[in-house]
């Protein structure tokens, strides 16, 4: 039954995985400039019409578009990702290079996400009308409305350059050193900038997740029969955290579209950062790999939220167990 369940998760998250591709696959292609740009250098405009359709031919660039897919996906599908055309070196392992500095920055955003929103949320749920409550609902409109590339410049000026606390780009001191404590010092601006832009909401919604909670009909007749108080908040807060988990899966995905900002702005670098000098050059091959590995790393952690999710709600529980 339970394998059942993760089969079927599987396949679709394999579905998920072939359109995504399909789709920048066919998008890049349509983008303005010569698809074999990146492989000419900075010759495109010495080489003469033949050594261009050679080159094409060479790497199957003259084949029409859905051919160059299906070649292209048939390669995926073996880990042959191809060769950077600006790099010249396997696309895997570049991404491999990036993907844990990428990961790093997620996650570290994520768990700090959780701990601050879920305890805002939480507080001003449980006192409703209070100033914690208005001011919440304020600060979660104000933090959305706020570009992050705005929020990372004004706390570069103002913690890098006016006072000096933090570095403003990189992801060690160029003096050399490293070490896990360099690694922090230079993650607290990127990581701050990703929490900031995402606690509002977050808190905003499990606010209004035990706000609702707290008017449900069990809950007056919960009341009514005498039941004691902190019997009756611990069922709220679990009933409140059902569609909160929910949601936050459902968001990952932005996180690795705030990542590409942040990484840019403070120089990590990470895949976002990759994926923006990939598009600059046209490096199809590096593109495309990009958006495979993303894809499979934002398909693994809804895949995660998925299970985590029958685990705290009985009635997803039965219905895995009864397929």
């Amino acid at each position: 039954m339970i394998a059942k369940w993760i089969g079927k998760r599987v396949i679709m998250g394999t579905i998920v995985l072939i359109v995504v591709s399909f789709l920048s696959f066919f998008i890049l292609h349509a983008a303005p400039g010569d698809p074999a740009a990146a492989y000419y250098g900075g010759n495109l405009q010495t080489l003469t019409t033949a050594e261009k359709e050679r080159i094409a031919q060479a790497f199957g660039l003259d084949k029409p578009v859905l051919a160059q897919y299906a070649i292209w996906l048939r390669e995926a599908i073996t880990g042959n990702l191809g060769y950077s055309a600006k790099e010249g070196r396997a696309v895997s392992t570049i991404l491999l290079e990036k993907l844990p500095n990428t990961l790093q920055l997620v996650g570290i955003t994520l768990m700090i996400l959780a701990i601050i929103s879920t305890w805002l949320g939480l507080l001003a749920g449980m006192k409703e009308g209070s100033l914690l409550d208005r001011g919440l609902s304020i600060f979660s409109i104000a933090s959305s409305a706020v570009p992050s590339f705005w929020l990372g410049i004004l706390l570069m000026m103002i913690f890098s350059v006016q006072l000096g606390w933090f570095p403003s780009s990189g992801m060690s001191d160029v003096r050399g050193g490293g070490g896990i404590a360099d690694r922090l010092h230079h993650i607290i601006l990127p990581v701050t900038v990703l929490v900031l832009s995402h606690v509002g909401i977050f808190a905003r919604f499990l606010q209004d997740c035990v706000k609702s909670e707290s008017k449900s009909y069990y809950v007056q007749v919960a009341r009514a029969n005498g039941v004691a108080e902190q019997e009756i908040r611990k069922n709220i807060l679990r009933n409140a955290f059902i569609p909160y988990v929910n949601y936050v899966g459902v968001t990952i995905p932005s996180f690795f579209g705030g990542s590409i900002v942040v990484e840019s702005l403070f120089g990590w670098s990470g895949l976002g950062q990759l994926l923006v000098k990939s598009v600059m050059v046209k490096d199809f091959p590096l593109l495309m790999g990009g958006v495979l590995i993303i894809g499979v790393v934002v398909v693994v952690s809804l895949f995660i939220i998925d299970a985590l999710m029958v685990v705290i709600n009985p009635k997803l529980r039965r219905g895995v167990l009864r397929c």
